[in-house]
């Protein structure tokens, strides 16, 4: 009931978002200097909307014990985003992108996945799409080529279409791999707030998880934590 509600909340306020950007979506009526935007386009970081490609790499951080091994594992997000300026200090933005998670098991927890030790290795996958509105806090260096310094606070919310377990065995005498898909212990949904903090193409991304990620796999007193705290950095890819 709870991540319905979360998920309808993010829906709701991904459509209004989506409204206002499209509404607002038609080239900026003032007659400008070409030189102002370096190219024939008639959006620009100044305008009153604009959108532009990301591509984001994240590594969780180990900051509480649980089965994953934090520095095998990864996020890694490509998406687009669109801003629309509500005054010169303050947007409302929206990223759409695709979410790819994997998450390495340690080897001194293989056997909460595989009792008879025979595998080597262990990751859990998730890939999906994902919805994030925030706030965005323009602080200094925005003009009509550049996004300048900036602050993202807001929240996001994943379904994941694509997911499960890859077995992996690697000696010198055998290698061999099996996955299961759609394991049902396997969360669809991720959610939770991030912020990011950015200089024109390059940002530094945080993300904090408030939801699980696997539920109901063992009826043993078991702990299937992994970090909620996410790392990383963004490419902006936009032309200036």
């Amino acid at each position: 009931m709870r991540k319905s509600l979360i998920f309808i909340s993010v829906l709701l306020l991904s459509v209004t978002i989506s409204n206002v950007i499209f509404a607002q979506g038609h080239p900026s009526e003032e007659v400008l200097d070409n030189e102002l935007y370096g190219s024939h386009t008639k959006w620009s970081c100044m305008d009153k909307h604009f959108g532009y490609f990301f591509i984001d790499y994240s590594l969780p951080i180990p900051i509480e014990k649980g089965i994953t091994n934090e520095f095998a594992s990864h996020s890694l997000k490509i998406g687009y985003t669109y801003r629309y300026k509500i005054i010169d200090a303050v947007d409302l933005g929206l990223d759409l992108s695709y979410v790819n998670r994997t998450s390495r098991i340690n080897s001194d927890s293989l056997g909460v996945f595989d009792p008879s030790d025979f595998y080597s290795k262990i990751k859990t996958y998730q890939n999906g799409f994902g919805a994030s509105p925030y706030i965005r806090i323009n602080l200094s260096g925005a003009d009509y080529r550049n996004l300048g310094y900036f602050v993202d606070l807001g929240g996001y919310y994943n379904y994941n279409v694509w997911y499960g377990v890859n077995y992996m065995l690697d000696d010198n005498a055998l290698k061999q791999k099996a996955r299961f898909k759609q394991s049902d212990f396997l969360s669809q949904y991720d959610y939770g707030l991030f912020a990011r903090f950015a200089l024109n193409n390059i940002a530094f991304t945080a993300s904090y998880s408030l939801s699980d990620w696997i539920e109901g796999f063992s009826n043993q007193d078991l702990s299937f934590s992994r970090s909620p705290l996410l790392i990383g950095v963004q490419m902006n890819l936009y032309t200036k």
